[in-house]
């Protein structure tokens, strides 16, 4: 036990050179030897390179694959003992009777099979098999010579690995599929050319024109709502009250109707009980079919089914000499068809071009940037800007669905209003003889007084 205790370090003062002396430099001295000893036997390991260190074998050693497989041995059977010998059959003496296969047995093959059998022809799928199991055993046979043998590595430990090429069936190439655009529509829509600082006459008078026909809708549509409002300001309060009573009442019913109703419903119930009791009239027996008259009816069902079929195969039969009209009737479903998909192609085409409601609201379109005649300047610095830009922007958003249209929010106020009195508005004791009415208007507290009457 004393033995392999580890021989504690001396602790040394390290203080003096003399003490210097007594540390231990082993390790250090057998470093240099061994330095001393490389230098001697070809130079430093260190300072050599990979290629002078290592070499590459590009063939296996003869050993590794031709190694001879160590063979099987056969299990050996166990002898039959001598006391059961008088069990097993004796071969001089015959048998009374052989076994022979049953003829049901035989019967049991086709006879196609039978001359496929005997003629020994194999079939695609038994071809196939064989090809299979020998391809199988040659593996088994493989693996079990590599059974026992030394991998020799037959590759540089040092350089990089090889990319080993991808099968395109193991790990099929997706494309990421492009994102559509919302819109076919281009960012920047060129402006209409009668919009320019210095316009063509025709182009100018275009442009009005459109400008015109915005403005003749927005009048008709405030027409109506003008006319719709002189309207009801006509009809009398009374049959105002009258209306809004009647629908706000729609579909609540009276006291009367209830009551009729649920003694209707009570003489529906008892109609139909009586109905479920009594489904169909009674059978008798005078009404009861023979067979015979059973016997007929299936004959008649059966002579109609047969009618029918006949009718069936003859006007199969004539559709050979209508073969003009058939060709005439496909030629015009096809021409239809193709007439179909072009409108669909169109149809998909122009949906790249339209504004889809998004939200709420509908996209209306902005207003257009005009100058009147009077306002047309010769020079481009002295014409004053139209429109804005954020907002133009904002609207091309909306008309190409990246962006849903929007309204301004309503300012709301966030607490009730008060109405207070003024201190030197206030009603003391002494106006007795005057009534006061507050008024509020705009914010402004007012007190009008009236004279008692």
């Amino acid at each position: 036990m004393e033995a392999n205790v580890p021989r504690k370090k001396s602790r040394l003062a390290k203080n003096k050179k003399k003490a210097w002396r007594k540390v231990d430099i082993t390790d250090v001295e057998e470093f240099l030897e061994d330095e001393r000893l490389q230098e001697r036997t070809g130079g430093l390991v260190a300072e050599k390179l990979d290629a002078e260190l290592f070499t590459l074998e590009r063939k296996a050693p003869a050993t590794a694959t031709e190694e001879p497989v160590p063979k099987k041995k056969r299990r050996k059977e166990p002898k039959v003992l001598k006391c059961y010998s008088h069990l097993m059959p004796d071969p001089k003496i015959k048998l009374a009777r052989k076994p022979q296969p049953s003829r049901k047995v035989k019967d049991k093959q086709a006879p196609h099979i039978k001359e496929k059998v005997l003629s020994g022809v194999k079939t695609q799928k038994e071809l196939k098999a064989e090809d299979q199991r020998k391809l199988v055993q040659e593996k088994r046979l493989k693996k079990d010579r590599t059974k026992g043998s030394i991998v020799v590595a037959s590759y540089n430990l040092w350089d990089d690995e090889p990319k080993k090429p991808v099968d395109p069936f193991a790990k099929p190439l997706v494309k990421r599929p492009k994102r559509k655009a919302p819109s076919d529509l281009p960012a920047v829509q060129v402006p209409h050319p009668g919009a320019s600082y210095n316009p063509d006459y025709e182009d100018y008078q275009e442009l009005l024109s459109k400008a015109h026909e915005v403005e003749e809708k927005k009048l008709l549509e405030e027409k109506k709502l003008q006319k719709f409002e002189e309207e009801i300001k006509k009809v009398d309060p009374k049959t105002l009250e009258r209306t809004w009573l009647s629908e706000m009442s729609e579909g609540i019913k009276d006291k009367e109707e209830l009551k009729e109703e649920e003694e209707d419903g009570d003489d529906a119930i008892n109609a139909e009980d009586l109905d479920r009791i009594s489904v169909n009239p009674p059978v008798r027996r005078e009404s009861k079919k023979t067979r015979t008259q059973r016997n007929k009816e299936k004959k008649k069902k059966m002579q109609e089914k047969l009618k029918a079929q006949g009718k069936m195969d003859k006007t199969k039969a004539n559709e050979i000499f209508r073969l003009k009209s058939m060709k005439a009737e496909l030629d015009e479903r096809e021409a239809d068809l193709q007439r179909k998909a072009q409108e669909r192609r169109q149809k998909w085409q122009s949906q790249g071009l339209q504004t889809r409601k998004l939200g709420r609201l509908k996209f209306e379109e902005p207003l257009l940037e005009i100058k009147l005649s009077g306002e047309l300047e010769g020079s481009l610095r002295k014409l004053k800007p139209e429109g804005n830009l954020f907002v133009d922007r904002m609207k091309s958003f909306e008309k190409r669905n990246i962006m849903e249209p929007r309204q301004e929010a309503k300012k709301y106020r966030k607490y009730k209003r008060k109405t207070v009195i003024k201190r030197s508005h206030k009603v003391t004791d002494e106006c007795w003889f005057l009534k006061c009415s507050i008024v509020s208007t705009g914010g402004v507290v007012k007190i009008k007084q009236q004279a008692e009457k």
